[in-house]
């Protein structure tokens, strides 16, 4: 080979190698990611406000923490470089942490939230409005019970001078409880609250009369005591609901099967709300619409954690009470979900 050959394939040697460093050539550049494609490891490169987030949850036992660890584990399996913490919390306080800008996210119920939107009841003055309806979870009902061998309770008037549980102070079935006895001018000898354990104790043991019990059914609690001990389940009459409503319109009636439990022998009727996710209306609306997307798309992993969890479904959106997120609202609004239609405010 010439000497001026070699040089020319050393060149182009040459230049093929200093191309390849650089990067350049033949190569094309990757496309850009667009909001809501999925990268090659699965999830998408949606644009996220910041990496890390936390949902307020409650405490261990509870489904709220089983539902929202469903969700945050399914939601960072999709989405790239977010990093979704489950808090302890309550229905009530979770509405407070997301109004104060603590958490973006939490479970919370609509018992709950009407009172603390409009600054009435547990809120006592202040308006928790700064929080938004984002993805409807489970239904839960309140049941009275008592054991099976107690012929002197039959109804919730029977509750005159008798010692009643509604479980941990602060929770869920505290505040409805006590609204319950109050409303319909019932005196209780004492109201014991407790831990959900404590109480199954207490009422297996005579120490307890009865239990009001607000929960998603069947209950592990109550199929637990149900091992050992015959039940038997009482509540208001048809009479009693109609003058609740009319006081409280953001509650609801629903009813639980016969044979829901063992002495259940047959339907039911229970004061039903609805648990739903809550989010802050701070967050971007691309942001919120693109985690809506994802969860229904994915809505499986929600379902199955827990039977009861089946209930997350689109039909069930209108029964949220609070404003839909815009994010939320567009992707609703696209399926042609029934959207929520907020209660009237309370009257003065």
């Amino acid at each position: 080979m010439s000497k001026m050959k070699r040089s020319g394939v050393l060149l182009v040697t040459c230049i093929l190698i200093l191309a390849m460093a650089l990067g350049v050539g033949c190569t094309q550049k990757p496309a850009e990611k667009t909001p809501g494609e999925e990268s090659q490891g699965g999830k998408a490169q949606i644009e996220i406000p910041k990496r890390v987030m936390a949902i307020g949850s409650a405490s261990s036992g509870s489904l709220f923490v089983t539902y929202t660890a469903a969700w945050a584990d399914m939601i960072m399996k999709h989405v790239d470089g977010l990093n979704i913490t489950v808090e302890p919390g309550g229905s009530s306080q979770n509405m407070q942490t997301i109004h104060n800008g603590d958490n973006e996210f939490g479970i919370t119920s609509t018992f709950q939230t009407y009172p603390g939107y409009h600054g009435i009841g547990w809120a006592d003055g202040t308006k928790y409005q700064n929080v938004n309806s984002f993805i409807p979870a489970y239904s839960y009902e309140g049941v009275f019970f008592t054991t099976a061998n107690r012929n002197d309770i039959n109804s919730i008037q029977d509750l005159n001078g008798k010692i009643v549980s509604f479980g941990y102070a602060g929770g869920g079935s505290d505040f409805t409880g006590r609204d319950i006895v109050e409303f319909f001018g019932i005196k209780p000898k004492e109201i014991v609250n407790a831990s959900w354990s404590d109480v199954g104790g207490m009422i297996a043991d005579g120490l307890v009369d009865a239990v009001f019990y607000l929960a998603g059914h069947p209950a592990s609690f109550i199929q637990e005591l149900e091992l050992s001990h015959d039940l038997k389940f009482f509540g208001l009459t048809d009479d009693d609901f109609e003058k609740w409503l009319e006081k409280y319109p953001y509650y609801n009636v629903g009813t639980l099967a016969s044979g829901t439990y063992k002495n259940m022998t047959e339907d039911y009727k229970a004061l039903r709300g609805w648990n739903f996710l809550a989010i802050s209306p701070d967050l971007p609306e691309d942001f919120v619409y693109e985690l809506t997307k994802l969860t229904w798309e994915n809505v499986e992993a929600i379902h199955n954690a827990h039977i009861s969890f089946k209930q997350t479904d689109l039909e069930n959106v209108k029964y949220m009470n609070l404003p839909l997120h815009p994010g939320a609202k567009r992707y609703y609004e696209e399926k042609g979900v029934e959207l929520p239609q907020l209660p009237p405010p309370p009257k003065n």
